[in-house]
């Protein structure tokens, strides 16, 4: 009776389960997925040895979306067991499981090494549809994160293996994936022409949900580029698609980001109409944390169109603590953690690189020494056989000293002037500051002017108005001025940023903003002008990030931020 009830699970094992390349368990059905993961926990408890490893990773992959907890469990034990067989392929498999789990419990860090470790192995094995999905996965982690760039070069370098492959469903994965990294960037238009890409190959293969996502993608890349009526036709269409295959958890996305569109178009019944629609599905449904937050959010967008301010206060009070217990201290404390790592490892690229860079030099200075005391050799044996030559000798001597000196004096002048244009890019950026201020105050001028003159006599009007003209004929972007001057912050600002925001996490965006501002020695006046709002304000937002720096009265402000 043993003999054959173990014949009959190596038949399911080997011909039911076979060993296959890793996917994606987003792209099988869920339904498919859980009659396949119920035979395999029947069978799990009488496999033993090497023979259980695969099993153990499919359940873990199984289990991603469903209870990340126990892909942690699986995978685990197929880890402990595949580096007992000494079976890499399972190994690799094992690894990138356990950062899937990880990962879905904000466990950054922890998913990070996993991840790194899973992508040595299956470098080495040359797998590419295991190392496309390893890449896949760490390009997802950074995107979680906010690591874009480093996300986009992990989808490139996936894009590039599927490529390779020939594999048109997850160029087209890869496709929608860089899209949506270009998007959070803000580059809407290249998100967009990646999205195009990615639809006309999902539209050969008829997947309603993927074409469904990447509508409700280019959607969204719409609104933000104020293409409202392209917006609402991408969104509608998804929203069309996801109810034909009864996909809620996306129809309430859908339905939220098609309400701000409404919003938008001033629509504002459809907009309540499709928020209450969201609201009344997410009652349905699990796990609804961040939309509900992201659906107060807009309510209260619409309650300030149309007027109810007490509403929209309400609704931004109930979006602000729902946003806060979302994104928790823990959360908070693990995100910083990740970035300190990525930091740490993005240094220690940069030091290996100098290091590589010194050897280099040294490399040069032994050519150098060598080549030096063949020239003196030489010259010995010049000196000795041509006597006469001497003289001639010794000058060249004395010109290649010289040489030396100026070379030496010639750096000097290069590190000094590599200062001053670093103390130059500061003035001028100090200056850009004042010339937004003044300009702002032109403008107020202008206005000025504009109210006191006399509309009763129109002859006079038109004197007055061409007066302003010759006046104020040159053309003010304030606006543009203030992206350039909020960029040349972010560029020679970047470690104070770095480190307030480190110290300080709960300083908002305006205080960072203020305080940058403060550090560069401008006045309140040139700070109100620049942000364009009343001087009180200003010292309202000073008293506040002094309260928030735990400043005394008698301490300086500026003093305190050029000691951060």
């Amino acid at each position: 009776m043993k003999i054959l009830i173990k014949i009959i699970f190596f038949f399911l094992v080997f011909i039911c389960f076979p060993v296959y390349s890793q996917t994606n368990i987003w792209d099988e059905n869920p339904s498919e997925s859980k009659k396949e993961l119920d035979s395999l926990l029947t069978i799990l408890p009488y496999s033993t040895g090497k023979d259980k490893i695969p099993l153990l990773n499919r359940v873990a992959e199984i289990y991603w979306p469903i209870n990340p907890n126990k892909t942690i469990e699986y995978a685990n034990e197929a880890l402990n067991l595949s580096q007992k067989f000494n079976d890499k392929s399972q190994e690799g498999l094992a690894l990138i499981n356990l950062c899937q789990g990880y990962l879905f419990n904000d466990f950054y860090n922890k998913a990070l090494e996993l991840g790194l470790k899973s992508l040595e192995i299956r470098k080495k094995i040359g797998n590419d549809y295991d190392l496309a999905f390893t890449l896949r996965t760490l390009g997802w982690l950074y995107y979680d994160i906010a690591y874009f760039d480093k996300a986009l070069e992990y989808h490139i370098e996936t894009l590039k293996l599927h490529e390779k492959i020939g594999d048109k469903q997850r160029i087209a994965y890869s496709y929608n994936s860089i899209g949506l990294i270009h998007e959070r960037k803000g580059n809407c238009n290249l998100a967009l022409s990646f999205f195009k890409k990615s639809l006309a190959l999902k539209k050969e293969f008829k997947n309603k949900d993927r074409i469904a996502e990447t509508m409700k993608n280019m959607g969204i890349c719409y609104r933000k580029i104020h293409e409202l009526d392209s917006a609402k036709t991408f969104l509608e269409s998804s929203l069309e698609i996801t109810n034909q295959i009864k996909d809620d958890h996306n129809k309430v996305d859908i339905l939220n980001e098609l309400s701000i569109v409404y919003l938008m178009l001033k629509n504002y019944d459809k907009c309540y109409s499709l928020l209450k629609e969201s609201r009344l599905i997410m009652n349905g449904l699990m796990d609804t944390k961040e939309w509900i937050v992201e659906n107060d959010r807009i309510m209260s967008d619409y309650y300030l169109a149309i007027g109810d301010y007490k509403n929209a206060l309400n609704k931004y009070k109930t979006y602000d603590l729902g946003k806060s217990e979302i994104f928790s201290s823990n959360k908070s404390e693990k995100l910083a953690e990740m970035r300190i790592l990525y930091e740490a490892e993005r240094r220690k690229s940069e030091i290996k690189l100098l290091e590589q860079q010194r050897n280099l030099e040294a490399q040069k200075r032994k050519s150098l020494l060598v080549g030096s005391i063949l020239l003196v050799i030489i010259g010995i044996l010049i000196i000795v056989s041509l006597w006469n030559n001497i003289k001639k000798k010794k000058a060249i001597y004395l010109q290649s000293e010289r040489l030396s000196k100026e070379k030496l004096k010639t750096q000097s002048l290069l590190q000094e002037n590599l200062e001053h244009k670093l103390e130059f890019r500061m003035k001028e950026l100090t200056n850009l500051a004042l010339f937004i201020s003044q300009r702002t105050s032109i403008y107020g001028d202008l206005t000025k002017s504009f109210k006191s003159l006399n509309f009763t006599d129109i002859n006079q009007i038109k004197k007055d108005i061409n007066a302003l003209i010759k006046e104020y004929a040159f053309k003010l972007n304030i606006n543009e001025d203030l992206q350039k001057f909020h960029t040349n912050v972010e560029t020679l600002q970047s470690d104070f940023l770095f480190k307030i925001k480190e110290k300080y996490p709960h300083l908002t965006n305006k205080d960072v903003q203020l305080a940058v501002q403060v550090k560069l020695k401008l006045s309140s006046k040139e700070i109100s002008n620049i942000n364009n709002i009343s001087l009180n304000s200003v010292e309202i937002s000073r008293h506040r990030l002094r309260k928030k720096l735990n400043l005394d009265k008698k301490e300086n402000l500026i003093n305190f931020l050029e000691n951060i």
